[in-house]
């Protein structure tokens, strides 16, 4: 029987069909009703009933003809789908929630009108969500009409910052925490910088006083506060939330629990929201999210008749929510392809990599050194940008064949040289020229046609050792100097290194050393 009633069969007292998801049920009960239940959080909720109890009902039957009866014993019909004259017709409970009386061609005759409205998005959380948590702190914000906030986290920015890449079409930069002491790209980093401006972005809105006005409201209804936190929630955002999302657009919310100004830094969130279900005749709603302190996973919010907040299942509940006046804005894309996550770096193959600390890419260009002391070679930086200067080939070492190694992948203290794609020379240092703005070892490409010397050599030291793949922080260590590839926030010239952040090698070590793989071609 199992979600479906054939025609000749029946349903005694206390029997049911269960739909396949075991989230709604038909039952037979004993008074002689049959009530159609949605099955919510462990609680079972009547949304279509025949209205028969007390009537002598004792069985329901899908007849033959097409029609579904509920009958005394002695046959007596004291309900009728109406259906009769569609021979073969059966009854179905779907997975959606709504009982459906279908011909043999599969025409819907009736219903029970108790179907759940779902809609959800392309948005995913493993995919289009970052990789590390909001784990933030000391975000400052204005909020109009209270005044200067600090704020743990930056969860208005991740969501914001999100969305922009959504609607970009672009996936947000791979970053994950365990590459950062903080669990979280440092202040300087250009992802962390615009995380926060977004934050200040989402704070400069409209829609930011519900902040404060939601706050000081009770969750119920009152003579002076109006319709409360819990109706505003159910009767005005969620209807506007469902719209926005049908129209094809993510929806960022503001997420409400703080109940006294002092708690509106802390005890407030923003999450962006990408699906809803909702099912009106159990009053059920519920929300898919993208939430920042949740890494890769799905989170929902709902709420049901009777229940003033909305739980979650990643936390607490919340008083209720409201939409945000989010506005798009272009986000920086430093590579359009990341590698997967379990990439590896192979000999013969053309890479772009970071620098950790401030998101640069490593860069070199057609401009060579003039200042004091320097060797007149080409110059190297970091860029905030993107194009085919950041390219890189992986060679073996001075003196190795072309070929060296071809598809292998590269292990941590291989000597490798890293190959300039655009101007065909090697990335390069040397003792006695200073860099440009602090003076550390100057870093240059240096050769012709991809020949140089022993001083286009680096050791790769990968943290943790084995290979080198997506998501593992290393370090290139200058073979003959033992410095390391190094650069560090602040620190341009606008001739020497074209106004872009400065490279050094570095004899000491520091978490500037860092680099990370952006992109492999």
């Amino acid at each position: 029987m199992a979600n479906q009633l054939q025609p000749g069969l029946e349903l005694l007292a206390n029997k049911q069909i269960t739909a396949n998801n075991g989230r709604a049920f038909l039952i037979m009960q004993a008074d002689g009703n049959l009530v159609l239940y949605e099955v919510h959080r462990g609680k079972n909720i009547p949304v279509w009933a025949s209205g028969t109890n007390g009537r002598g009902g004792v069985k329901a039957i899908m007849r033959d003809n097409g029609s579904l009866v509920v009958c005394k014993a002695d046959g007596q019909t004291v309900w009728d789908s109406g259906t009769a004259g569609n021979p073969g017709a059966y009854l179905i409970l779907q997975d959606d929630g709504n009982a459906v009386i279908y011909t043999k061609q599969e025409k819907a005759l009736w219903d029970s009108g108790t179907w759940r409205h779902v809609r959800k998005l392309g948005f995913d959380s493993a995919v289009h969500g970052f990789l590390f948590s909001n784990s933030f702190v000391n975000a400052v914000a204005k909020i109009p009409g209270y005044g200067q906030v600090t704020t743990y986290g930056r969860c208005g920015g991740m969501a914001f910052a999100a969305l922009d890449y959504f609607h970009k079409g672009i996936p947000v930069p791979k970053y994950t925490g365990n590459l950062f002491n903080a669990k979280v790209p440092p202040d300087g980093h250009w992802l962390a910088d615009y995380i926060y401006s977004r934050l200040m972005d989402s704070f400069l809105l409209v829609s930011s006083i519900n902040y404060v006005r939601w706050i000081l409201a009770s969750d119920h209804s009152t003579v002076l506060g109006g319709k409360g936190v819990t109706r505003w929630t159910k009767e005005d955002e969620f209807p506007k939330l469902r719209a926005i999302i049908d129209a094809g657009k993510p929806v960022v919310l503001g997420l409400i629990s703080a109940t006294s100004l002092e708690e509106i830094g802390s005890k407030n969130h923003q999450v962006l929201a990408y699906g809803y279900e909702w099912h009106p005749k159990a009053e059920i709603m519920k929300v898919f999210v993208y939430d920042n302190n949740t890494i890769g996973q799905e989170v929902v919010l709902s709420s049901e008749q009777g229940n003033p907040h909305f739980d979650a299942t990643n936390t607490h509940p919340w008083r209720g929510f409201f939409v945000v006046d989010y506005q798009k804005k272009d986000p920086p894309v430093f590579t359009s392809n990341p590698p997967a996550a379990n990439a590896a770096v192979r000999y013969g193959q053309t890479i772009k990599v970071s620098h950790l600390l401030t998101g640069l890419t490593l860069h070199s260009h057609a401009l060579n050194y003039g200042h004091k002391g320097s060797s007149g070679q080409q110059q190297v930086t970091c860029f905030k940008g993107a194009d085919d200067n950041d390219l890189w080939k992986i060679k073996g070492a001075n003196g190795t064949q072309a070929n060296h190694r071809i598809n292998e992948v590269v292990q941590h203290g291989d000597v490798i040289r890293l190959g300039h794609v655009p101007t065909q020379r090697n990335l390069h240092s040397h003792t006695g020229h200073p860099s440009p703005v602090t003076g550390q070892q100057e870093v240059t490409c240096f050769g012709a046609g991809g020949q140089g010397d022993d001083n286009d050599n680096w050791r790769v030291e990968i943290d943790g050792g084995g290979q080198w793949t997506a998501q593992r922080r290393v370090r290139l260590v200058h073979l003959p100097t033992n410095h390391t590839l190094h650069s560090h926030r602040g620190f341009s010239d606008a001739r020497w290194t074209a106004g872009q952040q400065e490279v050094t090698g570095f004899g000491n070590r520091d978490d500037n050393d860092w680099w990370w793989l952006l992109e492999i071609r």
